[in-house]
Protein backbone atom coordinates (compact mmCIF):
# COMPACT_ATOMS: atom_id res chain seq x y z
CA UNK A 1 0.00 0.00 0.00
CA UNK A 2 1.17 3.54 -0.80
CA UNK A 3 -0.03 6.15 1.69
CA UNK A 4 0.30 8.81 -1.01
CA UNK A 5 -1.68 6.83 -3.59
CA UNK A 6 -4.81 8.63 -2.55
CA UNK A 7 -4.07 12.34 -2.53
CA UNK A 8 -7.28 13.03 -0.61
CA UNK A 9 -6.29 10.59 2.15
CA UNK A 10 -2.80 12.08 2.27
CA UNK A 11 -4.22 15.58 2.57
CA UNK A 12 -6.43 14.48 5.45
CA UNK A 13 -3.38 13.05 7.23
CA UNK A 14 -1.43 16.25 6.61
CA UNK A 15 -4.24 18.29 8.13
CA UNK A 16 -4.47 15.99 11.15
CA UNK A 17 -0.73 16.06 11.82
CA UNK A 18 -0.57 19.79 11.24
CA UNK A 19 -3.35 20.25 13.76
CA UNK A 20 -1.21 18.35 16.28
CA UNK A 21 1.69 20.78 15.59
CA UNK A 22 3.94 18.20 13.93
CA UNK A 23 6.85 19.58 11.93
CA UNK A 24 6.87 19.17 8.17
CA UNK A 25 9.56 16.48 8.22
CA UNK A 26 7.64 14.34 10.70
CA UNK A 27 4.55 14.76 8.51
CA UNK A 28 6.53 13.45 5.55
CA UNK A 29 7.70 10.55 7.66
CA UNK A 30 4.15 9.55 8.57
CA UNK A 31 3.11 9.82 4.95
CA UNK A 32 5.57 7.00 4.26
CA UNK A 33 8.04 9.17 2.33
CA UNK A 34 11.40 7.41 2.12
CA UNK A 35 14.88 8.88 2.32
CA UNK A 36 16.86 9.21 -0.90
CA UNK A 37 20.48 10.29 -1.16
CA UNK A 38 19.84 12.65 -4.05
CA UNK A 39 17.06 15.21 -4.00
CA UNK A 40 15.49 13.91 -0.81
CA UNK A 41 12.06 15.42 -0.05
CA UNK A 42 13.27 15.83 3.53
CA UNK A 43 15.68 18.57 2.48
CA UNK A 44 12.83 20.91 1.49
CA UNK A 45 9.76 19.31 3.04
CA UNK A 46 7.49 22.35 2.67
CA UNK A 47 7.96 22.34 -1.11
CA UNK A 48 7.02 18.66 -1.24
CA UNK A 49 3.96 19.12 0.97
CA UNK A 50 2.76 22.23 -0.85
CA UNK A 51 2.99 20.36 -4.14
CA UNK A 52 0.94 17.56 -2.63
CA UNK A 53 -1.67 19.98 -1.27
CA UNK A 54 -1.89 22.11 -4.40
CA UNK A 55 -2.75 19.02 -6.44
CA UNK A 56 -6.04 18.86 -4.47
CA UNK A 57 -6.47 22.50 -3.49
CA UNK A 58 -4.59 24.73 -5.94
CA UNK A 59 -5.36 27.88 -4.00
CA UNK A 60 -3.98 26.57 -0.71
CA UNK A 61 -0.42 27.01 0.54
CA UNK A 62 0.71 25.49 3.82
CA UNK A 63 2.31 28.64 5.18
CA UNK A 64 2.07 27.41 8.73
CA UNK A 65 4.40 24.54 7.89
CA UNK A 66 7.13 26.84 6.69
CA UNK A 67 10.22 26.61 8.90
CA UNK A 68 10.71 30.35 8.52
CA UNK A 69 7.38 31.12 10.13
CA UNK A 70 8.36 32.64 13.50
CA UNK A 71 4.86 32.30 14.93
CA UNK A 72 4.81 28.56 14.28
CA UNK A 73 8.31 27.98 15.55
CA UNK A 74 7.90 29.98 18.72
CA UNK A 75 4.53 28.58 19.69
CA UNK A 76 5.12 24.84 19.65
CA UNK A 77 7.76 22.15 19.67
CA UNK A 78 7.14 19.19 17.39
CA UNK A 79 5.57 16.43 19.53
CA UNK A 80 7.24 13.68 17.52
CA UNK A 81 10.86 14.70 16.90
CA UNK A 82 11.07 17.31 19.71
CA UNK A 83 12.56 19.60 17.04
CA UNK A 84 15.48 17.26 16.34
CA UNK A 85 14.74 17.71 12.62
CA UNK A 86 14.34 21.47 12.87
CA UNK A 87 16.65 23.56 10.67
CA UNK A 88 17.73 25.70 13.60
CA UNK A 89 18.70 22.62 15.63
CA UNK A 90 20.85 21.34 12.80
CA UNK A 91 22.39 24.75 12.13
CA UNK A 92 23.42 24.97 15.80
CA UNK A 93 24.95 21.52 15.48
CA UNK A 94 26.93 22.57 12.41
CA UNK A 95 28.28 25.64 14.22
CA UNK A 96 29.40 23.46 17.12
CA UNK A 97 31.08 20.96 14.80
CA UNK A 98 32.90 23.80 13.03
CA UNK A 99 34.39 24.85 16.38
CA UNK A 100 35.96 21.43 17.01
CA UNK A 101 38.89 21.91 14.64
CA UNK A 102 38.01 18.97 12.43
CA UNK A 103 39.81 20.69 9.57
CA UNK A 104 43.04 19.56 11.25
CA UNK A 105 42.14 15.97 10.37
CA UNK A 106 43.71 15.23 7.00
CA UNK A 107 40.77 13.21 5.66
CA UNK A 108 38.83 13.80 2.44
CA UNK A 109 35.52 12.53 3.79
CA UNK A 110 33.55 11.87 6.95
CA UNK A 111 30.63 9.89 8.30
CA UNK A 112 28.35 10.82 11.16
CA UNK A 113 25.89 9.05 13.42
CA UNK A 114 23.35 10.52 15.78
CA UNK A 115 21.90 9.29 19.05
CA UNK A 116 18.35 10.50 19.75
CA UNK A 117 16.40 10.57 23.02
CA UNK A 118 14.69 7.25 23.73
CA UNK A 119 11.29 8.89 24.00
CA UNK A 120 11.21 9.65 20.25
CA UNK A 121 10.29 6.01 19.68
CA UNK A 122 7.53 6.16 22.32
CA UNK A 123 6.11 9.35 20.82
CA UNK A 124 6.15 7.89 17.31
CA UNK A 125 4.34 4.77 18.55
CA UNK A 126 1.76 6.95 20.27
CA UNK A 127 1.19 8.93 17.07
CA UNK A 128 0.85 5.74 15.04
CA UNK A 129 -1.87 4.46 17.39
CA UNK A 130 -3.65 7.79 17.07
CA UNK A 131 -3.55 7.66 13.26
CA UNK A 132 -4.72 4.03 13.20
CA UNK A 133 -7.77 5.09 15.19
CA UNK A 134 -8.74 7.75 12.65
CA UNK A 135 -7.28 6.39 9.38
CA UNK A 136 -7.74 2.65 8.72
CA UNK A 137 -4.94 2.62 6.12
CA UNK A 138 -2.43 3.01 8.98
CA UNK A 139 -3.16 -0.55 10.10
CA UNK A 140 -0.58 -1.63 7.51
CA UNK A 141 2.09 0.86 8.61
CA UNK A 142 5.26 -0.53 10.20
CA UNK A 143 7.24 1.79 12.45
CA UNK A 144 9.62 -0.81 13.81
CA UNK A 145 11.41 -2.55 10.93
CA UNK A 146 13.83 -1.41 8.23
CA UNK A 147 12.80 -4.08 5.71
CA UNK A 148 9.59 -5.96 5.04
CA UNK A 149 8.39 -8.91 2.99
CA UNK A 150 4.73 -8.26 3.74
CA UNK A 151 2.70 -7.15 0.74
CA UNK A 152 1.15 -3.68 1.08
CA UNK A 153 3.04 -2.97 4.31
CA UNK A 154 4.42 0.57 4.52
CA UNK A 155 7.66 1.25 6.37
CA UNK A 156 8.10 4.59 8.09
CA UNK A 157 11.51 6.14 7.62
CA UNK A 158 14.03 5.85 10.44
CA UNK A 159 14.88 9.10 12.32
CA UNK A 160 18.62 8.88 11.66
CA UNK A 161 18.02 8.81 7.89
CA UNK A 162 15.81 11.89 8.06
CA UNK A 163 18.45 13.67 10.12
CA UNK A 164 21.11 12.61 7.63
CA UNK A 165 19.06 13.97 4.73
CA UNK A 166 18.97 17.39 6.36
CA UNK A 167 22.40 17.57 7.98
CA UNK A 168 24.71 15.95 5.42
CA UNK A 169 24.89 18.85 2.98
CA UNK A 170 25.32 21.44 5.71
CA UNK A 171 28.09 19.47 7.43
CA UNK A 172 29.86 18.77 4.12
CA UNK A 173 29.91 22.47 3.30
CA UNK A 174 31.10 23.46 6.77
CA UNK A 175 33.87 20.84 6.91
CA UNK A 176 34.82 20.99 3.24
CA UNK A 177 34.66 17.20 3.21
CA UNK A 178 32.36 14.75 1.45
CA UNK A 179 30.02 12.42 3.30
CA UNK A 180 31.06 8.80 2.77
CA UNK A 181 29.39 5.93 4.70
CA UNK A 182 32.66 3.99 4.96
CA UNK A 183 34.81 6.94 5.97
CA UNK A 184 37.43 6.49 8.68
CA UNK A 185 36.59 9.90 10.19
CA UNK A 186 33.60 9.49 12.50
CA UNK A 187 31.47 12.24 14.02
CA UNK A 188 29.26 10.94 16.84
CA UNK A 189 26.38 13.26 17.76
CA UNK A 190 24.33 12.85 20.92
CA UNK A 191 21.08 14.78 21.39
CA UNK A 192 19.53 14.89 24.84
CA UNK A 193 16.07 15.73 26.16
CA UNK A 194 15.60 16.80 29.76
CA UNK A 195 12.49 14.67 30.32
CA UNK A 196 13.65 11.62 28.37
CA UNK A 197 13.90 9.21 31.30
CA UNK A 198 10.67 10.54 32.76
CA UNK A 199 8.76 9.95 29.52
CA UNK A 200 9.97 6.38 29.04
CA UNK A 201 9.61 5.41 32.71
CA UNK A 202 6.25 3.74 32.11
CA UNK A 203 7.82 1.44 29.50
CA UNK A 204 8.90 -0.67 32.45
CA UNK A 205 5.24 -1.40 33.16
CA UNK A 206 4.48 -2.80 29.71
CA UNK A 207 5.55 -6.37 30.37
CA UNK A 208 3.12 -8.61 28.50
CA UNK A 209 3.36 -11.20 31.25
CA UNK A 210 1.66 -9.28 34.02
CA UNK A 211 2.32 -12.07 36.52
CA UNK A 212 6.03 -11.60 36.12
CA UNK A 213 7.66 -9.13 38.47
CA UNK A 214 10.47 -8.62 36.01
CA UNK A 215 10.39 -5.16 34.49
CA UNK A 216 11.42 -4.21 30.99
CA UNK A 217 14.96 -2.88 30.70
CA UNK A 218 14.66 -0.05 28.18
CA UNK A 219 17.54 1.26 26.06
CA UNK A 220 17.93 3.06 22.74
CA UNK A 221 18.81 -0.25 21.15
CA UNK A 222 15.82 -2.28 22.27
CA UNK A 223 12.96 0.16 22.75
CA UNK A 224 11.41 -0.47 19.32
CA UNK A 225 11.51 -4.22 19.94
CA UNK A 226 9.45 -3.71 23.07
CA UNK A 227 7.02 -1.31 21.41
CA UNK A 228 6.17 -3.46 18.40
CA UNK A 229 4.70 -6.21 20.58
CA UNK A 230 3.08 -4.15 23.32
CA UNK A 231 -0.68 -4.37 23.84
CA UNK A 232 -2.39 -1.22 22.52
CA UNK A 233 -4.75 -0.92 25.48
CA UNK A 234 -1.90 -1.31 27.94
CA UNK A 235 0.13 1.33 26.13
CA UNK A 236 -2.85 3.68 26.04
CA UNK A 237 -3.29 3.27 29.78
CA UNK A 238 0.28 4.42 30.49
CA UNK A 239 0.90 6.98 27.73
CA UNK A 240 -0.88 9.96 26.18
CA UNK A 241 -2.36 9.43 22.72
CA UNK A 242 -1.60 11.43 20.67
CA UNK A 243 1.71 12.49 22.23
CA UNK A 244 1.57 15.73 24.18
CA UNK A 245 3.29 18.85 22.91
CA UNK A 246 6.55 19.12 24.89
CA UNK A 247 7.52 22.19 26.86
CA UNK A 248 11.26 21.53 26.61
CA UNK A 249 13.45 21.55 23.53
CA UNK A 250 16.18 19.04 22.85
CA UNK A 251 19.78 20.05 23.41
CA UNK A 252 23.05 19.03 21.84
CA UNK A 253 24.65 16.87 24.53
CA UNK A 254 28.03 16.20 22.92
CA UNK A 255 29.85 15.71 19.65
CA UNK A 256 32.76 13.27 19.60
CA UNK A 257 35.21 13.10 16.73
CA UNK A 258 37.11 9.84 16.32
CA UNK A 259 38.98 8.06 13.58
CA UNK A 260 39.29 4.38 12.90
CA UNK A 261 42.67 3.10 14.12
CA UNK A 262 45.61 2.92 11.77
CA UNK A 263 48.32 0.30 11.96
CA UNK A 264 52.00 0.46 11.13
CA UNK A 265 54.21 -2.59 11.24
CA UNK A 266 57.80 -3.65 10.87
CA UNK A 267 60.53 -5.58 12.68
CA UNK A 268 62.64 -4.42 15.59
CA UNK A 269 66.15 -5.35 16.67
CA UNK A 270 67.47 -4.94 20.20
CA UNK A 271 71.25 -4.57 20.43
CA UNK A 272 71.70 -4.28 24.19
CA UNK A 273 70.69 -6.39 27.13
CA UNK A 274 68.58 -5.08 30.01
CA UNK A 275 66.24 -3.37 27.57
CA UNK A 276 62.61 -4.42 27.89
CA UNK A 277 60.12 -4.79 25.08
CA UNK A 278 57.54 -2.68 26.92
CA UNK A 279 57.66 -0.64 30.15
CA UNK A 280 58.13 -2.88 33.19
CA UNK A 281 56.80 -1.18 36.29
CA UNK A 282 56.93 -2.74 39.77
CA UNK A 283 55.47 -0.80 42.71
CA UNK A 284 55.49 2.34 40.62
CA UNK A 285 59.19 2.01 39.75
CA UNK A 286 60.54 1.16 36.29
CA UNK A 287 62.68 -1.98 36.41
CA UNK A 288 64.56 -1.08 33.22
CA UNK A 289 65.74 2.33 32.12
CA UNK A 290 64.89 1.75 28.45
CA UNK A 291 62.38 -0.28 26.47
CA UNK A 292 61.63 -0.85 22.79
CA UNK A 293 58.08 0.51 22.97
CA UNK A 294 59.02 3.94 24.31
CA UNK A 295 61.91 4.34 21.88
CA UNK A 296 59.64 3.51 18.91
CA UNK A 297 56.75 5.63 20.22
CA UNK A 298 58.97 8.69 20.73
CA UNK A 299 60.19 8.47 17.13
CA UNK A 300 56.61 8.16 15.85
CA UNK A 301 55.58 11.21 17.87
CA UNK A 302 58.49 13.26 16.49
CA UNK A 303 58.00 12.29 12.85
CA UNK A 304 54.35 11.32 12.35
CA UNK A 305 52.92 13.74 14.96
CA UNK A 306 50.67 11.15 16.57
CA UNK A 307 49.87 11.25 20.27
CA UNK A 308 51.70 8.72 22.42
CA UNK A 309 48.64 8.08 24.58
CA UNK A 310 46.79 6.80 21.50
CA UNK A 311 49.38 4.12 20.63
CA UNK A 312 49.40 0.42 21.45
CA UNK A 313 52.45 -1.80 20.88
CA UNK A 314 52.14 -5.50 19.98
CA UNK A 315 54.68 -8.05 18.79
CA UNK A 316 55.05 -11.68 17.81
CA UNK A 317 56.09 -12.87 21.26
CA UNK A 318 58.73 -11.22 23.41
CA UNK A 319 62.29 -11.90 24.43
CA UNK A 320 63.45 -11.62 28.04
CA UNK A 321 64.94 -8.35 29.20
CA UNK A 322 68.46 -9.86 29.19
CA UNK A 323 68.10 -11.34 25.69
CA UNK A 324 69.15 -9.47 22.55
CA UNK A 325 66.99 -9.54 19.41
CA UNK A 326 69.27 -9.77 16.37
CA UNK A 327 69.07 -11.12 12.81
CA UNK A 328 66.06 -9.90 10.85
CA UNK A 329 64.34 -8.69 14.01
CA UNK A 330 61.05 -9.43 15.73
CA UNK A 331 57.75 -8.70 13.91
CA UNK A 332 55.71 -5.98 15.59
CA UNK A 333 52.98 -3.45 14.92
CA UNK A 334 51.69 -0.25 16.47
CA UNK A 335 47.99 0.56 16.63
CA UNK A 336 47.30 4.31 16.58
CA UNK A 337 43.86 5.55 17.58
CA UNK A 338 42.40 8.88 16.52
CA UNK A 339 45.23 9.72 14.14
CA UNK A 340 44.70 13.03 12.35
CA UNK A 341 46.50 11.72 9.29
CA UNK A 342 45.91 8.34 7.69
CA UNK A 343 48.52 8.18 4.97
CA UNK A 344 52.27 8.47 5.53
CA UNK A 345 55.06 8.51 2.97
CA UNK A 346 57.88 6.02 2.69
CA UNK A 347 60.30 8.81 3.57
CA UNK A 348 58.43 9.50 6.81
CA UNK A 349 58.78 5.85 7.79
CA UNK A 350 62.48 5.88 6.93
CA UNK A 351 62.89 8.94 9.15
CA UNK A 352 61.22 7.08 12.02
CA UNK A 353 63.75 4.28 11.50
CA UNK A 354 66.62 6.78 11.55
CA UNK A 355 65.38 8.32 14.77
CA UNK A 356 65.02 4.92 16.45
CA UNK A 357 68.54 3.79 15.59
CA UNK A 358 69.97 6.97 17.11
CA UNK A 359 69.17 5.40 20.47
CA UNK A 360 71.98 2.87 19.82
CA UNK A 361 69.81 0.38 21.67
CA UNK A 362 67.10 -0.48 19.15
CA UNK A 363 66.60 -0.48 15.39
CA UNK A 364 63.45 -0.77 13.30
CA UNK A 365 63.28 -2.07 9.73
CA UNK A 366 60.63 -2.40 7.01
CA UNK A 367 58.31 0.08 8.75
CA UNK A 368 55.15 0.63 6.72
CA UNK A 369 51.38 0.99 6.85
CA UNK A 370 49.53 -2.30 7.24
CA UNK A 371 45.90 -3.38 7.16
CA UNK A 372 43.90 -4.51 10.16
CA UNK A 373 43.34 -7.81 8.35
CA UNK A 374 47.11 -8.43 8.43
CA UNK A 375 47.19 -8.58 12.22
CA UNK A 376 45.89 -12.14 12.43
CA UNK A 377 49.12 -13.34 10.82
CA UNK A 378 51.30 -11.96 13.58
CA UNK A 379 49.32 -13.73 16.30
CA UNK A 380 48.13 -16.86 14.51
CA UNK A 381 50.10 -20.09 14.60
CA UNK A 382 52.10 -19.12 17.67
CA UNK A 383 52.78 -22.77 18.45
CA UNK A 384 53.83 -23.65 14.90
CA UNK A 385 56.34 -20.84 14.37
CA UNK A 386 60.04 -21.63 14.46
CA UNK A 387 62.60 -19.48 16.24
CA UNK A 388 66.37 -19.60 16.19
CA UNK A 389 68.52 -18.77 19.21
CA UNK A 390 72.23 -18.56 19.95
CA UNK A 391 73.23 -19.44 23.50
CA UNK A 392 76.62 -18.99 25.14
CA UNK A 393 76.86 -21.95 27.52
CA UNK A 394 79.23 -22.87 30.35
CA UNK A 395 79.61 -26.57 31.13
CA UNK A 396 81.30 -28.75 33.73
CA UNK A 397 82.03 -31.39 31.07
CA UNK A 398 85.77 -32.19 31.25
CA UNK A 399 86.21 -32.57 27.47
CA UNK A 400 84.67 -29.66 25.58
CA UNK A 401 85.30 -31.22 22.16
CA UNK A 402 83.57 -34.45 23.15
CA UNK A 403 80.65 -32.47 24.58
CA UNK A 404 80.28 -30.54 21.34
CA UNK A 405 80.37 -33.76 19.30
CA UNK A 406 77.57 -35.21 21.44
CA UNK A 407 75.38 -32.16 20.87
CA UNK A 408 76.03 -32.04 17.14
CA UNK A 409 74.93 -35.65 16.76
CA UNK A 410 71.51 -34.92 18.20
CA UNK A 411 68.57 -35.15 15.84
CA UNK A 412 65.15 -33.57 16.33
CA UNK A 413 64.11 -33.71 19.99
CA UNK A 414 60.79 -33.54 21.77
CA UNK A 415 61.31 -31.77 25.08
CA UNK A 416 58.88 -31.91 27.99
CA UNK A 417 58.88 -28.72 30.01
CA UNK A 418 57.03 -28.55 33.30
CA UNK A 419 56.01 -24.94 33.83
CA UNK A 420 59.38 -23.30 34.44
CA UNK A 421 60.19 -21.96 37.88
CA UNK A 422 60.60 -18.34 36.83
CA UNK A 423 57.06 -18.06 35.44
CA UNK A 424 55.31 -20.46 37.80
CA UNK A 425 53.73 -17.54 39.69
CA UNK A 426 51.74 -16.52 36.60
CA UNK A 427 51.26 -19.68 34.54
CA UNK A 428 49.35 -22.90 35.15
CA UNK A 429 51.42 -25.81 36.41
CA UNK A 430 51.49 -28.34 33.58
CA UNK A 431 53.86 -30.17 31.26
CA UNK A 432 54.24 -28.78 27.76
CA UNK A 433 55.90 -30.64 24.90
CA UNK A 434 58.11 -28.55 22.62
CA UNK A 435 60.26 -29.48 19.65
CA UNK A 436 63.96 -28.78 19.17
CA UNK A 437 64.22 -29.09 15.38
CA UNK A 438 67.96 -28.65 15.07
CA UNK A 439 71.00 -27.67 17.12
CA UNK A 440 74.68 -27.14 16.49
CA UNK A 441 77.48 -26.36 18.92
CA UNK A 442 80.84 -24.67 18.33
CA UNK A 443 83.87 -24.02 20.52
CA UNK A 444 84.70 -20.63 21.95
CA UNK A 445 88.41 -20.11 21.19
CA UNK A 446 90.55 -19.85 24.32
CA UNK A 447 87.95 -21.37 26.68
CA UNK A 448 87.72 -25.01 27.71
CA UNK A 449 84.36 -24.70 29.44
CA UNK A 450 82.43 -22.48 27.03
CA UNK A 451 80.62 -23.25 23.80
CA UNK A 452 78.06 -21.59 21.56
CA UNK A 453 74.85 -23.47 20.87
CA UNK A 454 72.54 -22.51 18.02
CA UNK A 455 69.08 -24.04 18.30
CA UNK A 456 66.06 -23.95 16.02
CA UNK A 457 63.00 -24.44 18.20
CA UNK A 458 59.24 -24.47 18.26
CA UNK A 459 57.86 -21.13 19.42
CA UNK A 460 57.19 -21.14 23.14
CA UNK A 461 60.23 -23.21 24.06
CA UNK A 462 62.03 -21.96 27.15
CA UNK A 463 65.60 -22.05 25.83
CA UNK A 464 67.28 -21.07 29.10
CA UNK A 465 65.66 -24.02 30.82
CA UNK A 466 66.48 -26.31 27.90
CA UNK A 467 70.13 -25.54 28.60
CA UNK A 468 70.32 -25.96 32.39
CA UNK A 469 67.33 -28.28 32.93
CA UNK A 470 65.47 -26.17 35.51
CA UNK A 471 66.04 -28.66 38.33
CA UNK A 472 65.15 -31.52 35.97
CA UNK A 473 61.78 -29.94 35.18
CA UNK A 474 62.86 -29.79 31.50
CA UNK A 475 63.75 -33.15 30.01
CA UNK A 476 65.86 -33.77 28.08
CA UNK A 477 68.11 -30.75 28.50
CA UNK A 478 71.64 -29.90 27.43
CA UNK A 479 72.75 -30.76 30.97
CA UNK A 480 71.11 -34.19 30.85
CA UNK A 481 72.36 -34.92 27.33
CA UNK A 482 75.97 -34.13 28.32
CA UNK A 483 75.67 -35.69 31.75
CA UNK A 484 77.27 -32.61 33.32
CA UNK A 485 75.80 -29.41 34.74
CA UNK A 486 75.57 -26.79 32.02
CA UNK A 487 74.34 -23.24 32.43
CA UNK A 488 73.47 -20.30 30.24
CA UNK A 489 75.78 -17.29 30.14
CA UNK A 490 74.02 -15.21 27.47
CA UNK A 491 71.23 -15.64 24.94
CA UNK A 492 70.39 -14.00 21.62
CA UNK A 493 67.32 -14.49 19.44
CA UNK A 494 68.49 -14.68 15.83
CA UNK A 495 65.39 -15.38 13.76
CA UNK A 496 61.60 -15.63 13.93
CA UNK A 497 60.20 -17.61 11.04
CA UNK A 498 57.44 -15.25 9.94
CA UNK A 499 57.15 -13.20 6.75
CA UNK A 500 56.33 -9.78 8.16
CA UNK A 501 55.51 -7.33 6.78
CA UNK A 502 54.63 -8.89 3.45
CA UNK A 503 56.22 -6.09 1.44
CA UNK A 504 59.78 -4.88 1.71
CA UNK A 505 59.65 -1.06 1.35
CA UNK A 506 63.32 -0.98 0.37
CA UNK A 507 62.74 -2.99 -2.80
CA UNK A 508 62.00 -1.07 -5.99
CA UNK A 509 58.51 -1.54 -7.39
Amino acid sequence: MDLLKSAQNALSVVDALQELCCCSRCILRFLGVQYSEVGSPYEKPEDYLNKLVSAQQPERILDTLNESSPKKRKSNICPMCLDCFRDETIENLVKHVESLGIESYNYDNFVFNVSFPKCLAVRAHSMLLHLRKHFPLYKSVNLYETTTSVMDEVLLEQPHKIFRAVATGKLSEALNKQYYPKSHLNILISIKYEKDDEEVENMKNLNRNQRSKKRIDVSRNNILEHLKDVDDKLFTYHFAIPPAIPDKEVQLERVNVTTDPIFIGGRYLKFKRNVGQTPWIVDGVSVTEHNVQDIVFDAIVNVLRCEKKNMTFSASGREDVDVRMLGAGRPFYVKIDNAKQRQFSSEQFREVERQVIKSELVAVTKLQSIFCSDLTRIKSGEESKKKTYRALCKTAAPDIKAAIDILNKQSELTVSQLTVMRVLHRRTLMARDKTIYKMSATEVPGYSDLFELEVNTQAGTYVKEFVHGDFERTNPSVSSILGYPTDLVALDCLDIDLVWPEKDPNLAL
